[in-house]
């Protein structure tokens, strides 16, 4: 097995970055769903890493109501607009494109990035531009390169970014993606609407545990909930995958009092549900926290 700190570590850094991808899903994590258009956007080579989405409209709107509950997904998911969170400075002069112009947003592995929505390929080109980057076209979009920096590709409906410990990710569609992967299927059904949902690629999981995820949905009276769903490989492994998520459920723990279900069939999926709140624990894509149920999960 892998070291279990180190794989996690960088989950949590993808995660913490991501945060601030798409508006609230359509469906119920099955085909058709705004998850589902989402993970067919990749190419399947990146189901092996962690994956994570968000609704950038729907996640605009959350942190603009309440800033404490949802300041971990104040970047919306773009990396660039969690730097100069830091930095200071404009997202638009800087990069050519704010986060009105996203839809979605994924990060994908160690820093690889694609935004869906609307941009002015010139305006993105005439910024980065400035900054030292060298353009040139490509088939359905533009090229921009400078050495030392991260490689982005953008077209009219979609910016990629790209790192070279990360699977390249295309402008267009790939062939097979992890939509077609079962496993994928399974947990993003699991998890239901959600408008941010983080998964820990399948090469991250323990011999017990094929594929986890944890997604955020919105009831209709406007509050926020956490749902993790951990799909098994046998029902011995869900039992005693059930078994290490309740002790970290018990009196004095973050998610104290929290249910696990295991669920039916020979590789069961175990969840378990929280409401979201101003608690550091319980506020959405709050990965450092959550690590603790990963690590319990897979170790």
């Amino acid at each position: 097995m892998r070291n279990s700190a180190g794989v996690l570590g960088t989950i949590v850094l993808a995660g913490v970055m991501a945060a601030g991808t798409t508006g609230c899903s359509s469906g119920d994590g099955s085909a058709g769903s705004d998850l589902t258009r989402a993970l067919s956007t990749l190419p399947a080579s990146a189901g092996d890493e962690s994956i994570t989405y968000i609704d950038v409209p729907t996640a605009r709107k959350l942190y603009t109501k309440d800033r404490k509950q949802y300041m971990v997904i104040s970047g919306f998911g773009i990396q660039e607009r969690t730097q100069l969170g830091y930095t200071g400075g404009s997202l638009k002069a800087r990069w050519g494109f704010d986060d009105k112009d996203v839809d979605t947003s994924l990060m994908v592995g160690n820093g690889s990035s694609r935004l869906s929505g609307k941009f002015d390929t010139e305006a993105v080109r005439r910024a980065m531009s400035k900054h030292g980057y060298t353009a040139t076209k490509t088939d359905g979009g533009v090229s921009l390169r400078k050495s030392g920096s991260t490689a982005v590709d953008v077209s009219d409906t979609v910016r990629v970014t790209h790192q070279s410990t990360s699977p390249k990710l295309p402008l267009a569609a790939p062939g097979r993606t992890p939509a077609d992967d079962k496993a994928y299927t399974a947990v993003s059904a699991c998890m239901g609407d959600v408008y941010e949902a983080t998964f820990y690629g399948k090469r991250q999981q323990g011999g017990r545990v094929v594929l986890s995820g944890i997604g955020g949905r919105l009831a209709g009276d406007g509050t926020s909930s956490e749902k993790l769903c951990a799909l098994t490989s046998s029902r011995k492994a869900a039992e005693r995958t059930a078994q290490a998520l309740r002790e970290e459920t018990g009196p004095g723990k973050a998610y104290a009092g929290t249910k696990v279900t295991v669920g039916e069939g020979d590789t069961p999926l175990v969840t378990m549900s929280w409401k979201n709140s101003r608690e550091s624990s319980h506020r959405p894509m709050a990965n450092n926290q959550t690590l603790t149920l990963l690590q319990a999960m897979i170790k």
